[in-house]
């Protein structure tokens, strides 16, 4: 067990340093929030979904640097007071995740999004209700738009803003999904000579080396 252990943190190790997942095991090689997000549903470790329940929520906006200790503590509590609204937002957001991974797909492939993907999204958006803040910063002041709802719905509105942001940048025409076989991940290529096809070249990559290498001995 404790050799199983050891083997699965020098992974991990390896794999944060390579930029291809955070501690907690999920990906960050998306190139943004939206596309990282996209890629949720796989976990590095764990063989079910990703995000399957809040804690698992909270746990990815941590590693994200969305959401602070003392507010995952309030969360934690609301959570324990009312976990039935605490899972709702979970499944609204697999739900949503699962409709993006359709546009990703369609993106991919050279498909415009969906008019019905932006009106969705439109109104999503709408539920929030908002105002700006401008706060210090390490780097300095900042304007920051603060969400103004304490409940477990908040934790919704960094993960949409950026699928709108993704919808109306450049990033749409730059999304890629893995050249790798068995991996289905999404990327924004944003190579300088635009020809990435892996996800990382730390995992699908040296493996389709490794495997074109093997077929040209045995030719």
């Amino acid at each position: 067990m404790k050799k199983r252990r050891g083997r699965f943190v020098a992974r991990i190790d390896a794999l944060v340093k390579s930029g291809v997942v955070n501690r907690e095991g999920f990906y960050t090689l998306g190139g943004r929030l939206a596309i990282d997000f996209a890629n949720s549903y796989k976990r590095v470790g764990r063989d079910r979904e990703g995000i399957s329940s809040f804690e698992d929520l909270l746990t990815f906006m941590k590693s994200h640097h969305l959401l602070h200790e003392d507010e995952a503590s309030d969360l934690h509590m609301f959570h324990f007071q009312n976990p039935a609204r605490c899972q709702k937002v979970v499944e609204t957001l697999v739900d949503l995740r699962h409709t993006f991974r359709k546009v990703l797909t369609d993106v991919a492939e050279g498909w415009p999004v969906s008019t019905d993907f932006f009106e969705d999204i439109n109104r999503r958006l709408a539920d929030f209700k908002s105002y700006h803040k401008v706060q210090p910063t390490e780097a300095g002041m900042e304007l920051k738009t603060v969400i103004d709802e304490n409940g477990p719905e908040k934790l919704m509105f960094p993960i949409i803003h950026d699928i709108a942001d993704f919808l109306t940048s450049d990033h749409v025409e730059k999304t890629r999904a893995c050249a790798g076989d068995d991996c289905d991940l999404y990327f924004v290529n944003q190579s300088r000579n635009g020809r990435r096809r892996w996800c990382s070249m730390s995992t699908c990559g040296n493996r389709a080396k490794v495997n074109a290498y093997l077929k040209r001995q045995e030719a």
